[in-house]
């Protein structure tokens, strides 16, 4: 018996999805050798530290580090509650990456502060911005020593 393609007649190396909708039926399909999608954004998220309950923590920088697939711009975002239990954010815009796009995992420090409780990284990356592979990423910063 003959290897499938899935009723195509030689294999695409792409992702291959049926639509069942009756408005727009058709077949879509997902480049998944390239991480700069033209069309769709994309971000990552890691879950709330909790880094010692009912204290405060003051990141003063990320640590990323990524795979060198191109240049691209990426929005880096930390999100907390301050004391009061509003919404505390900052973010920064940085660039990426290098034109040669070495594939080598290369590490990029961000300046970024914000002091808060229950606190979260976040990176997004709008449509077409650029191909992004995040391999890890580490907040540092200190905790504040009050005694309750």
């Amino acid at each position: 018996m003959p290897v499938s393609n899935g009723g195509i007649p030689r294999p695409l190396n792409l992702w291959v999805v049926q639509s069942t909708s009756t408005v727009n039926p058709g077949i879509f399909t997902f480049d998944v050798t390239n991480f700069n999608d033209p069309f769709s954004s994309s971000f990552y998220a890691w879950k709330v530290e909790d880094i010692i309950a009912g204290r405060s923590a003051t990141i003063r920088r990320v640590i990323l580090s990524y795979r060198d697939l191109g240049v691209a711009t990426i929005t880096v975002l930390l999100s907390g509650t301050n004391d009061a239990q509003a919404v505390v954010t900052d973010s920064q815009e940085v660039m990426i990456g290098t034109v040669a796009a070495s594939q080598v995992i290369v590490t990029q420090l961000v300046g970024i502060t914000l002091t808060g409780s229950n606190l979260q990284l976040s990176i997004s990356r709008a449509a077409g911005d650029g191909p992004v592979s995040i391999t890890k990423a580490r907040m540092e910063g200190t905790v504040e020593t009050t005694v309750y």
